[in-house]
Protein backbone atom coordinates (compact mmCIF):
# COMPACT_ATOMS: atom_id res chain seq x y z
CA UNK A 1 0.00 0.00 0.00
CA UNK A 2 1.13 3.53 -0.62
CA UNK A 3 1.71 5.81 2.34
CA UNK A 4 -0.97 8.24 1.28
CA UNK A 5 -3.52 5.45 1.25
CA UNK A 6 -2.52 4.34 4.76
CA UNK A 7 -2.64 7.85 6.21
CA UNK A 8 -5.98 8.48 4.52
CA UNK A 9 -7.36 5.22 5.94
CA UNK A 10 -6.42 6.15 9.53
CA UNK A 11 -7.91 9.61 8.93
CA UNK A 12 -11.18 8.01 7.82
CA UNK A 13 -11.24 5.76 10.89
CA UNK A 14 -10.71 8.75 13.17
CA UNK A 15 -13.37 10.78 11.34
CA UNK A 16 -15.74 7.85 11.68
CA UNK A 17 -15.10 7.61 15.41
CA UNK A 18 -15.63 11.39 15.66
CA UNK A 19 -18.99 10.98 13.92
CA UNK A 20 -19.97 8.10 16.21
CA UNK A 21 -18.97 10.12 19.30
CA UNK A 22 -21.01 13.12 18.10
CA UNK A 23 -24.00 10.83 17.50
CA UNK A 24 -23.74 9.32 20.97
CA UNK A 25 -23.43 12.78 22.53
CA UNK A 26 -26.62 13.88 20.73
CA UNK A 27 -28.43 10.81 21.98
CA UNK A 28 -27.10 11.47 25.47
CA UNK A 29 -28.45 15.06 25.40
CA UNK A 30 -31.81 13.91 24.11
CA UNK A 31 -34.36 13.49 26.89
CA UNK A 32 -36.58 11.38 24.62
CA UNK A 33 -34.12 8.47 24.40
CA UNK A 34 -34.87 7.31 27.93
CA UNK A 35 -31.41 5.73 28.13
CA UNK A 36 -29.01 6.06 31.06
CA UNK A 37 -26.40 8.81 30.83
CA UNK A 38 -23.86 6.43 32.38
CA UNK A 39 -24.46 4.02 29.49
CA UNK A 40 -23.55 6.73 26.96
CA UNK A 41 -20.49 7.78 28.98
CA UNK A 42 -19.32 4.16 29.04
CA UNK A 43 -19.75 3.78 25.26
CA UNK A 44 -18.02 7.11 24.60
CA UNK A 45 -15.09 5.99 26.72
CA UNK A 46 -15.04 2.65 24.86
CA UNK A 47 -14.91 4.41 21.47
CA UNK A 48 -12.03 6.59 22.68
CA UNK A 49 -10.16 3.57 24.11
CA UNK A 50 -10.40 1.78 20.76
CA UNK A 51 -9.42 4.92 18.87
CA UNK A 52 -6.35 5.39 21.08
CA UNK A 53 -5.33 1.73 20.73
CA UNK A 54 -5.76 1.80 16.96
CA UNK A 55 -3.86 5.10 16.57
CA UNK A 56 -1.03 3.85 18.81
CA UNK A 57 -0.78 0.61 16.82
CA UNK A 58 -0.83 2.51 13.52
CA UNK A 59 1.72 5.11 14.65
CA UNK A 60 4.08 2.49 16.04
CA UNK A 61 4.03 0.46 12.84
CA UNK A 62 4.17 3.42 10.47
CA UNK A 63 7.07 4.87 12.47
CA UNK A 64 9.09 1.71 11.86
CA UNK A 65 8.24 1.88 8.16
CA UNK A 66 9.16 5.57 7.97
CA UNK A 67 12.50 4.94 9.69
CA UNK A 68 13.32 2.19 7.16
CA UNK A 69 12.36 4.53 4.31
CA UNK A 70 14.41 7.34 5.79
CA UNK A 71 17.49 5.12 6.07
CA UNK A 72 17.09 3.93 2.48
CA UNK A 73 16.61 7.41 1.06
CA UNK A 74 19.49 8.77 3.16
CA UNK A 75 21.79 6.11 1.66
CA UNK A 76 20.58 7.00 -1.84
CA UNK A 77 21.13 10.71 -1.15
CA UNK A 78 24.68 10.04 0.03
CA UNK A 79 25.34 8.25 -3.28
CA UNK A 80 24.18 11.33 -5.19
CA UNK A 81 26.32 13.60 -3.03
CA UNK A 82 29.39 11.44 -3.59
CA UNK A 83 28.84 11.46 -7.37
CA UNK A 84 28.19 15.17 -7.68
CA UNK A 85 30.73 17.06 -5.62
CA UNK A 86 30.24 20.77 -5.94
CA UNK A 87 33.05 22.99 -7.15
CA UNK A 88 33.63 24.55 -3.74
CA UNK A 89 34.17 21.13 -2.17
CA UNK A 90 36.56 20.14 -4.96
CA UNK A 91 38.53 23.37 -4.44
CA UNK A 92 38.69 22.76 -0.67
CA UNK A 93 39.82 19.17 -1.23
CA UNK A 94 42.59 20.29 -3.61
CA UNK A 95 43.74 22.90 -1.09
CA UNK A 96 43.85 20.27 1.66
CA UNK A 97 45.92 17.89 -0.51
CA UNK A 98 48.31 20.67 -1.44
CA UNK A 99 48.66 21.76 2.20
CA UNK A 100 49.53 18.19 3.17
CA UNK A 101 52.09 17.95 0.34
CA UNK A 102 53.64 21.27 1.48
CA UNK A 103 53.99 19.93 5.05
CA UNK A 104 55.64 16.79 3.64
CA UNK A 105 58.08 18.97 1.70
CA UNK A 106 56.77 17.83 -1.70
CA UNK A 107 56.27 19.98 -4.78
CA UNK A 108 52.68 21.00 -5.57
CA UNK A 109 50.68 18.97 -8.05
CA UNK A 110 48.27 21.86 -8.59
CA UNK A 111 49.17 25.50 -8.64
CA UNK A 112 46.75 28.40 -8.30
CA UNK A 113 47.82 31.28 -10.53
CA UNK A 114 47.65 34.99 -9.78
CA UNK A 115 45.81 37.20 -12.27
CA UNK A 116 49.04 38.12 -14.05
CA UNK A 117 50.22 34.50 -14.17
CA UNK A 118 46.82 33.49 -15.59
CA UNK A 119 47.05 36.08 -18.40
CA UNK A 120 50.59 34.94 -19.25
CA UNK A 121 49.45 31.34 -19.33
CA UNK A 122 46.53 32.23 -21.63
CA UNK A 123 48.89 34.05 -24.02
CA UNK A 124 50.84 30.81 -24.41
CA UNK A 125 47.77 28.76 -25.36
CA UNK A 126 47.57 27.64 -28.98
CA UNK A 127 45.03 29.69 -30.90
CA UNK A 128 42.16 28.03 -32.75
CA UNK A 129 41.49 28.91 -36.39
CA UNK A 130 38.35 30.90 -35.52
CA UNK A 131 40.24 32.94 -32.87
CA UNK A 132 43.01 33.70 -35.38
CA UNK A 133 40.47 34.78 -38.03
CA UNK A 134 38.67 37.03 -35.53
CA UNK A 135 41.91 38.64 -34.41
CA UNK A 136 42.81 39.27 -38.05
CA UNK A 137 39.47 41.03 -38.60
CA UNK A 138 39.97 43.14 -35.47
CA UNK A 139 43.50 44.19 -36.47
CA UNK A 140 42.23 45.21 -39.97
CA UNK A 141 39.44 47.22 -38.36
CA UNK A 142 41.93 48.96 -36.08
CA UNK A 143 44.13 49.89 -39.05
CA UNK A 144 41.21 51.49 -40.92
Amino acid sequence: MQKTYLYEAILLVNRGIDEAVRGLERLKRSKASGLSLAYFDEKLALFEVHRALLNAYFCNNIENSERRDEAGFEAKHREYQNKALDEVQVYQDVEAVEARRRLEGKAPKVQFLSGEEQREWERQLPKSASDTARRGENSHAEEA
